[in-house]
């Protein structure tokens, strides 16, 4: 597909030369002027794969001596759902869509060539359009209105000018400028038309194992966390051993303290008390 689309430009390409010298048309009794036809087209179509074709619309459009002045690709997310494999991994599925907008500047004689291999890159084509405008006479009269004021601006200079003078002189100058400047954009137009492409294809799904980025799902089985449950009451048990041998003193002392009182008031009760 790519070797035939590349000949085919280079054939146009080729082609075109001969042809520019004999696209000109009779404006006035005495002078010729080139015709000068301005394309502009657009297109919208459907293709396989969104990137792919970028590449290939880019590499068509070098080959054929344009430019691409604008280039857009953009992803959009349609729906999006996470699977949990395990505590530590998860399945993400995607689904998402890819559209490009593309404006390319072309050669004026590659135009048909280059939207007839398009439609064959394409599923199929939702619009497709192209418009031809001539500029002809527009052209003649521009550069017919330049000369006249550069004959107005050469009179004036040779004159003694007013300062209103001037400022007119100098508006005169714009104007011829402009007015060169604007078949300038002609001449620009009529060799290298404007086409705007945007590409779009079906929904993709994507699916992806990825670690799970949720800490509190990270937990040990219940096996294992009534075993950690019983290891760590036995060690605050033992701890509690350890920290009352540690105070053996106290409590001895304690106990001997209790003892003591105990055995007073057992022995006070069975002492009679008199009179009873």
């Amino acid at each position: 597909m790519s070797l035939l689309a590349g000949t085919t430009l280079l054939a146009a390409c080729k082609g075109s030369g001969s042809a520019s010298s004999a696209d000109s048309v009779n404006v006035d009794s005495g002078q010729r002027t080139p015709v000068k036809l301005v394309k502009t087209a657009e297109m919208r179509f459907k293709v396989k794969d969104v990137r792919k074709v970028a590449e290939q619309i880019s590499a068509w459009t070098a080959l054929s001596g344009g430019t691409v002045v604008h280039h857009n690709m953009q992803s959009n997310i349609v729906n999006k759902q996470d699977i949990t494999l395990a505590n530590d991994s998860i399945k993400r599925l995607t689904v998402f869509n890819i559209q490009a907008e593309m404006v390319i500047k072309i050669p004026n004689e590659v135009v048909e060539p280059i939207m007839d291999s398009l439609n064959r890159l394409g599923v199929f084509v939702d619009d497709r359009k192209m418009d031809v405008e001539d500029r002809t006479i527009d052209y003649f009269a521009e550069k017919l209105k330049a000369k006249n004021r550069e004959a107005s601006v050469a009179l004036r200079t040779q004159i003694k000018l007013t300062q209103k003078g001037a400022d007119s002189l100098l508006q005169l100058k714009d104007d011829v400028v402009d007015r060169k400047v604007s078949n300038m954009r002609t001449d620009d137009a009529a060799k290298f038309s404007v086409i705007n492409l945007s590409l779009y294809q079906n929904n993709t799904v994507t699916s992806e194992l990825l670690a799970n980025d949720d800490l509190g799902t990270y937990n040990s089985s219940i096996g294992v966390r009534l075993g950690l449950a019983l290891s760590r009451g036995w060690y605050y048990f033992s701890e509690m051993i350890i920290v009352a041998l540690h105070l053996w003193a106290f409590l001895l002392t304690g106990a001997v303290v209790w003892l003591g009182v105990y055995l007073y008031k057992r022995k006070k009760r069975s002492i009679p008390q008199p009179g009873a």
